[in-house]
This record gives C-alpha cells, structure tokens and sequence, in this order.
C-alpha cells in the first residue's frame, strides 16, 4: 500500500482466514515502511498534477520500485500478492486512478496479483471509497461498543461502527486533511518531510484568519459519501495560503493547519454521526499517531472521552492499511463482496479487484 501520505511503501507479510460468519483470523508475520526518496515523491507529486507523460513515467518508475522491494520480502509459500498502488487522482462516483505497474512484478512472481479495489464499486454507483470500513466492520463488529475509527494518513477518513455490528448501518467517508497540508508546510517552510512529533506546530499560535478561511472549504461540510485526496489537500493549497498570508509566520501556519485537521474532523463527526461523546470510543491509526499537537486538536474538538490508538488493539498504526489490502486481495480470491453500500453508496455489494491486471493496460 502507498497512501496519501506519500512516504512510502507500506509491505505487509500476513496469515490470513475468512470464516464464513467473516469472523477474521490474522498475524503480521512481517511489516516494514520502505521510504520514497525525494525523486520519487517528485515524481508522484508530477503525476497528480495531471499531464500523461509524467503518469506514465512515474507509474513505470514506481512498478520497479514496488518489484524490487516486494522479491526481497515474498518466499515459496505465498498464496497472493495484493497491491493498491498509488493514487494519483480520484473523483466520486466518476473515476480513480492508481500507478505503480504490476508487469514488473508479473514477470518475477508465479502467484495472483491483485489490484484496482476501486473501479468495481464506481460500476455500480459507488464513490469507490473510502474502502477500510470494509476492515473496520470486520474487527469491531462484535465488540458491543459504539466505535469510531479514525486513520491519519495524508487525508483523514472514519468508519462508524455501531454497537449492532449491522453491515448496512456501517458510515464511512473522508473528513479532510489527515497529515496533507501539515507535511507540505513542512517542506515548503522547513525542508522537512514532517513535522516529528508536532515540535514545529508546538511553537506556534492558531491564525483565527486563517482557520476560518480554511474551514470555508466546501467539501468540509459536504454530505457523506464523500472522498477527498491532495489534489484538493496538498501542495496547491499550501501554496495558495502562503501566497494569501506571505507575512505570517510558519509555525502559525502549521499550528493553524494542526487545529483545522482536527476541527474538520470533529465537524464531520458532529453533524454526520449520531453518537453520545462520552459513550463511544474513538480509536485513532495512521502517520498522525505521532503527531502530539494535532492528537491533543482531536481530544480537545471531538470531546470523546475515550481515545485509544489502534496500537492498543494489537494493529500497529502504520500496518493498518496494509492489512487492509490484503484482507481485500483474500475476499477477492474467496469471491466475497468487500465494498460497503452504506459507505460508498453504490447499488449493491460487490466483489472488489481485478487479478493479474496493469494499473493502465
């Protein structure tokens, strides 16, 4: 899995089983983050801006990589390889796409690849994500508690699932920026890939200006289902802000985008979902984890009184969404639906992926 983040391959070694009742059964036998270099975030960062060229090269450059990394992990008593790529633009209910060319990978592995997990759901109807609600309601169905999970990746998305454990009563979208707008600025302003532990935003004050402009944006308070990506939270926002604001200080910029993440997610939370504050559990995964500043955002605007880490639950924060993908590639090789009507709003359940497929063939 390569999210929105950008940081990264994260490459997960899982047992899996699907019981029929869907009861999951997994163990992480092996789970690394593989960085991107700079060259290869530029090339990513190209391709999102759109032109034909730049996806082709970056989806052909990042097929490599992903190839080169993935034989050095794979022995002889792997049943699949499942791989989400890296998305490089996604509208709702229209279309998606993910590079990262699996010919590579073809060429070197005699076992089924699996891939596009989005494109079924957009067939018939849906937005084609957020797709972990399918993972989340597979892990806390059971456990008699009002939960909200939250992963902070690049963007921020949430999966409701209610104390019933109903499928169809399951609530899944993106809230807005996870760590998006709070990485750019680290770039633009500090040559940083992040902001470590908040220690930059810690030093700043919240730009009431600029917080109010931000919450402007419309897809903040637009009506789940709804996906997002940092084609509307990455670089071309940052820059339109520091071109806004040339004078203010870039710790109040990045402060002021910690506590607008965290504002846009309680928002989401308040007027989407109807939970008691002090009787649900929030339970938090994903880069944003280590992010203190915005951690303590979350706490202070959603006031729910229990916030757990997925860590707490024995899922690493940073493995979640590789888990994710290859729960996904195992329902595709049992042939059962893994898109979340409810979620995305399409018209019935379906089986999600395509095996032995090119990301652009």
């Amino acid at each position: 899995m390569s999210g929105s983040s950008m940081d990264g391959l994260d490459c997960g070694l899982f047992d899996l089983s699907l019981s029929e009742k869907l009861n999951l059964s997994w163990s992480c036998k092996y789970f690394h983050t593989f960085p991107f270099s700079s060259r290869i975030r530029q090339l990513i960062n190209k391709a999102i801006l759109g032109d034909e060229k730049s996806i082709i090269n970056a989806d052909l450059e990042l097929g490599k990589l992903f190839s080169n990394i993935v034989v050095r992990i794979i022995d002889d008593k792997i049943d699949l390889l499942a791989s989400h790529g890296q998305t490089i633009s996604h509208v709702d209910g229209h279309s998606t796409r993910q590079i990262g060319n699996l010919s590579f990978l073809k060429k070197k592995c005699n076992i089924p690849l699996i891939n596009n997990f989005r494109q079924a759901d957009i067939d018939v109807g849906g937005n084609g994500a957020p797709l972990v609600p399918f993972l989340d309601w597979i892990l806390f169905k059971q456990s008699k508690l009002d939960t909200i999970t939250l992963n902070l990746g690049g963007i921020a998305n949430l999966s409701y699932i209610p104390r019933s454990g109903i499928r169809k009563h399951v609530i899944g979208f993106d809230t807005g920026p996870g760590m998006s707008l709070i990485d750019e600025a680290a770039k633009m302003y500090f040559s940083k890939d992040m902001d470590e532990n908040g220690l930059i935003a810690n030093s700043g004050n919240v730009n009431i200006e600029l917080l109010n402009l931000l919450m402007k944006e419309k897809f903040i308070l637009k009506q789940p289902p709804k996906s997002t990506g940092r084609d509307m939270f990455g670089k071309e926002l940052v820059n339109k802000i520091n071109n806004i604001f040339p004078r203010m200080k870039a710790e109040d910029v990045m402060r002021t985008f910690s506590f607008f993440t965290a504002k846009s997610i309680s928002i989401n939370i308040e007027n989407f979902l109807n939970i008691d504050p002090e009787k649900c559990r929030l339970i938090i995964s994903g880069g944003g984890v280590k992010h203190q500043i915005l951690m303590s955002d979350i706490s202070i605007c959603t006031k729910i009184l229990d916030i757990k880490k997925s860590d707490d639950f024995g899922i690493d924060s940073k493995m979640k969404e590789s888990l994710l993908i290859a729960v996904l590639g195992l329902a595709k090789m049992i042939k059962f639906p893994a898109n979340m009507p409810s979620v995305t709003g399409a018209k019935k359940e379906v089986i999600l992926g395509e095996i032995n497929k090119y990301f652009l063939s």
